[in-house]
């Protein structure tokens, strides 16, 4: 006796397989970080957060990192730094 239809049980293998996916991908960037930072772009990315959200944290006290060379833009945060600020690490 199938519970589930053909259609139906084809669409959860389908997401458990998509899931499966971005969690892998997740959890192999995660492992490239050696230093422990996280480029703003990433950070935006994982989150699904807006320049303006991480603007605002910012703000509230989340710290940014910058190499000291003029002709850089790229701005990185400490994973540490991130956990702490969202409360999810003490």
């Amino acid at each position: 006796m199938n519970l589930l239809s053909q259609e139906v049980e084809t669409a959860l293998k389908l997401e458990l397989l998509t899931m499966v996916k971005e969690f892998l991908e997740s959890y192999e960037r995660k492992r490239n970080r050696k230093t422990g930072l996280v480029s703003q772009k990433e950070l935006m990315e994982e989150l699904g957060i807006s320049y303006q959200t991480l603007t605002r944290w910012e703000k509230a006290g989340l710290k940014r990192y910058q190499p000291p060379f003029e002709d850089t833009r790229t701005v990185f945060y400490r994973e540490s730094d991130i956990l702490m600020f969202l409360g999810a690490e003490r």
